[in-house]
Formats: structure tokens, C-alpha cells, sequence
């Protein structure tokens, strides 16, 4: 019974990532070869951890957000050989560590049917932890570390367990929609012409201007310079086009500078709405705005707060 949960909770962790195996197989290698054209994980990054005297690097690697649930994958390919180091745990906040019972992680080692994974199996006792060091919602990548001790997951064999240590993932790609960067905290972040355009205050509003709710979400410098967003407070997680029209655009963007005192109104770009709860809105944006004579170029992530 205990050996059928384990097997259960790694099944569980390669659905959500998007792989599919038997109980019995190895990961069958073409679907592996098509991680990136699997709805369900997007590769990129770099996925490492030390056993054995050795440091095992991932060849390929993949995470997806999903309902809650973060799952990160590494696999090693090698000739026929499949390895790979999974972990999956739930609502994950940039900053933030978690143990215990909040995580899952496992390692498959090549042509093999169990695992070893950081719950012991006699005494059901979890170990290890995973940090949460960066989510990026521009480039939506993934990064943190991890460790922990690996219990053979047959309980019928005498198999030592072995310590997982330095463990990190750097720049992992992953699909769906990210929860909140900072837990509550509003965040706004922009890039000028390519350089970081330092963000010291944000606002954000909501306002009816009777054909419906639209979101204002500002972020100010120190000189008072600000760039807004807005966003029509009915739509759904999406990329939605700025094209010039706002008549007809659903969401806008634009830069108001006070020495001297100029409006930029973005002429192309977009909006990507990531996630978006009855609280809180997040995701990245990018355009091009013009205030006739000059064109200036914005891109950015933001996550705040619009209830009220």
C-alpha cells in the first residue's frame, strides 16, 4: 500500500508536467523530444543536483503552473538511458521556502520502475526543501534550489538511501499562469529603450467610464514620470493587442513625463494577462508610444492588487 501512494503521487507530478508513462516502462524518449510542443511543459533553463559523488545535469528541462501546483522536471538522456528528478509543490511565492509535507521530489534512475523520493517509506516521515529564489513573469522562468534524502521507494528491498544536495534550477521555462511574485505585495517593473526604468511608487485604479470597469495600474519614478496600463477589467488570462484605436482596444498603454511635460501614447504592442483572480491581475506588457516628434519603447511585468 505504501509502495501504490508513492507511485500515485509520481504519476500524479508527470501528468501535470506533461509527460505520460506506464507503470512498468521508461518515459517513452519521443515524447520527451516534444516537451516544447506539449501544452503541458515548456523547456529552457538549467537543472542540476549532486549524488553519488557526482553531479547529475539535466539534458532537458520543463515546469508548469497549473491549479495551484508547481512542477519542475529534469531529465538526463543518454543513448537509451532516461533519468530524471522531479518535484512539485504547492502555491509558490518567490522568496520562499518549503519542506515537509508542501513537497514531493523524486528520482527515477534509468530503466527503472520505482523511485527514490524524499518520503521514508516505514516511517512516512518527508525530507528536504525547495527555495523559491526568482519567478519572472517577462521571460516566464523559474528559478531555485533544493535538497533532500531519497528512500527507495520498493519497501520490499534493502536499498540505502542516498543525499540529494546542491540542488538548483536556474532559468527554468514553465507555462501557465504564475500566482502572485511577492505574496501580496503590488509589483511594476519596466524597461526603457532596453535600459531598467526604476519604478519608486504605484498606483492603481478603477473606474467606470460607462461602458464598462477598466484598470489603471501606474508606476511612478522618483521625478514623478509615470507609465499606465490599462486593461478592461472584464477580461480573461490572454495576449491582447494595443493597435492605436481607443475606441476599440481593450487594453492601452502610455508615458507621461512632467519635465517637460509630454504624453507618449502607445501606437503598437501588447498586454498579457497571466492570471487573474477576483483580487489581483497579473503579467507582462510591451508597446511602442509616440508624442509626435519622439518614440520611446516599453516592456515590463505587473502584479497588483485592484480590489476595492
Amino acid at each position: 500500500m505504501k509502495r501504490f501512494k508513492i507511485v500515485q503521487a509520481f504519476a500524479l507530478l508527470f501528468l501535470a508536467i506533461g509527460f505520460t508513462a506506464c507503470d512498468t516502462e521508461p518515459v517513452d524518449p519521443v515524447l520527451l523530444d516534444n516537451i516544447g510542443e506539449n501544452p503541458g511543459g515548456s523547456t529552457g533553463g538549467s537543472f542540476t543536483v549532486d549524488f553519488n559523488g557526482q553531479t547529475y545535469v539535466a539534458t532537458q528541462s520543463a515546469a508548469i503552473y497549473n491549479e495551484g501546483m508547481l512542477s519542475v522536471n529534469g531529465v538526463r538522456i543518454s543513448g537509451s538511458n532516461i533519468e530524471s528528478v522531479s518535484f512539485v509543490l504547492m502555491n509558490p511565492v518567490e522568496g520562499q521556502t518549503y519542506t515537509g509535507n508542501d513537497i514531493l521530489i523524486i528520482y527515477t534512475p534509468a530503466m527503472s520502475m520505482y523511485q527514490y523520493t524524499n518520503v521514508n517509506l516505514d516511517e512516512e516521515q518527508p525530507s528536504g526543501s525547495v527555495t523559491i529564489t526568482d519567478i519572472d513573469l517577462l521571460n516566464q522562468t523559474i528559478s531555485g534550489t533544493f535538497s533532500f534524502t531519497g528512500w527507495w521507494s520498493n519497501d520490499e528491498e534493502d536499498v540505502e538511501p542516498i543525499e540529494f544536495t546542491n540542488g538548483a534550477f536556474t532559468n527554468v521555462s514553465y507555462t501557465g499562469g504564475m500566482p502572485p511574485v511577492n505574496g501580496n505585495e503590488d509589483e511594476f517593473t519596466a524597461s526603457l529603450d532596453g535600459n531598467d526604468y526604476a519604478i519608486a511608487n504605484i498606483g492603481v485604479a478603477v473606474a467606470d467610464a460607462g461602458s464598462g470597469e477598466t484598470i489603471s495600474i501606474n508606476g511612478f519614478d522618483t521625478s514623478n514620470n509615470k507609465v499606465v496600463l490599462t486593461i478592461d477589467a472584464s477580461l480573461t488570462p490572454g495576449t491582447y493587442q494595443i493597435t492605436g484605436n481607443m475606441l476599440e482596444d481593450v487594453v492601452g498603454a502610455r508615458y507621461l513625463t512632467t519635465s517637460p511635460e509630454s504624453m507618449y501614447m502607445a501606437t503598437t504592442g501588447s498586454v498579457v494577462i497571466n492570471s487573474k483572480t477576483e483580487d489581483r491581475i497579473a503579467g507582462t506588457y510591451s508597446f511602442s508610444a509616440t508624442n509626435g516628434t519622439e518614440v520611446v519603447n516599453f516592456t515590463g511585468t505587473y502584479d497588483v492588487d485592484y480590489s476595492f
